[in-house]
């Protein structure tokens, strides 16, 4: 079997975490790295096992015949590597998010429909063991979602300083509550309508504090609530879902706990011990888009689910300045007529 050419555009810590999990899959060939500061480019390709290149640009890594490029660059620096190489027919790995505006997913959903080349984009958390085991509970029929609270904070957004920066993160959802913004659909379903809460408490720009309402096309409601500034309080990411006489929460990504009914055993399973890359949802993200890539079946995150996660982080912003409820549902369906 002919292997997958993988090339990495940008070298941090997540294209190493990626880089790591790939070359341990049979089915890949890491050819090259690319970064505009060559030196981390070359840190990286020496990381890494094999024969990797480390070169400046998009350009050069096309060059070395890479067919997937995982774009792992900064979250406002997505749109153009993307397109670019959707135009010349590669897939592409992106991590989140896709674009910080509609513009800017708008063009990469066009891209992507001309193009041979398949998009994914990267949502660990969906695949993180703690989410996976509640998922398979609500398949299962064991815990049937009526109600959610979702958190994630930040914590911070001192170290690194660019984490305050929405000039590269394109502001604090993007950054770090996107991934439990994600979590809302893939939990409940197709979202109805948004409300948000929002205030600039320390930030010199831009929002630090949210308190959102969500609700779903199934009746189901959700509440979340991101803290930029909350401090290292753990557990700084939590779910609790409510079904009938049932309750499923999380920690952090290491515990998992189902209460399953009214005078019966608490389930609960612990994953702390798990290797990060594993319990963080990481490795089976990879699985899945290079099994798509292997049996030209559909990525796990596409380009549509891709484009809906950006008009969600949006009609949250917009809420949260126009103080006003918005239809998502009737903007969902407005983009699929088009």
């Amino acid at each position: 079997m002919e292997k997958i050419k993988v090339g990495f555009l940008g070298s941090g810590f997540i294209a190493s975490v990626h880089g790591t999990i790939l070359q341990e899959d049979q089915r890949v060939e890491i050819v090259g790295v690319a970064d505009i500061v060559l030196e981390n480019a070359k840190k990286l390709a020496n990381k890494l096992e094999g024969n990797i290149e480390a070169v400046e640009t998009l350009d050069d890594l096309i060059a070395l015949g890479v067919d997937t490029v995982y774009v792992t660059t900064p979250n406002t620096t997505h749109v153009e590597p993307v397109i670019q190489c959707l135009d010349n027919d590669l897939n592409v790995f992106s991590e989140k998010p896709m674009a910080v505006t509609e513009e800017g997913a708008e063009k990469i959903r066009a891209a992507a429909r001309k193009s041979k080349g398949v998009y994914n984009l990267g949502m660990n958390r969906r695949y993180a063991n703690t989410h996976k085991k509640v998922k398979e509970w609500m398949e299962e029929g064991v815990l049937d979602p009526y109600l959610g609270q979702f958190k994630l904070n930040r914590g911070e957004l001192l170290k690194p300083e660019w984490t305050a920066d929405s000039s590269k993160t394109g502001g604090f959802l993007y950054e770090t509550t996107i991934h439990q913004i994600d979590l809302l659909p893939y939990f409940f379903g197709p979202v109805k309508t948004v409300r948000c809460e929002a205030r600039q408490n320390l930030s010199d720009n831009e929002f630090d504090d949210f308190a959102v309402l969500v609700t779903f096309e199934n009746g189901g409601i959700a509440t979340l609530v991101s803290s930029a500034h909350s401090g290292w309080s753990f557990p700084f990411e939590a779910i609790e879902i409510y079904g009938k006489y049932a309750t499923a929460t999380t920690a952090e990504l290491e515990t998992v706990r189902l209460s399953p009914g009214l005078e019966q055993q608490m389930i609960s399973e612990d994953y702390s011990q798990v290797p990060f890359y594993e319990k963080g949802g990481y490795i089976t993200e990879d699985r899945l888009f290079i099994d798509a890539l292997i049996n030209n079946t559909a990525p796990p995150v596409d380009v549509d689910d891709a484009y809906q996660l950006t008009m969600l982080v949006n009609a949250i912003y917009e809420s949260a300045r126009t103080g006003k409820e918005i239809d998502f549902a009737s903007r969902v369906r407005a983009l699929k007529q088009i």
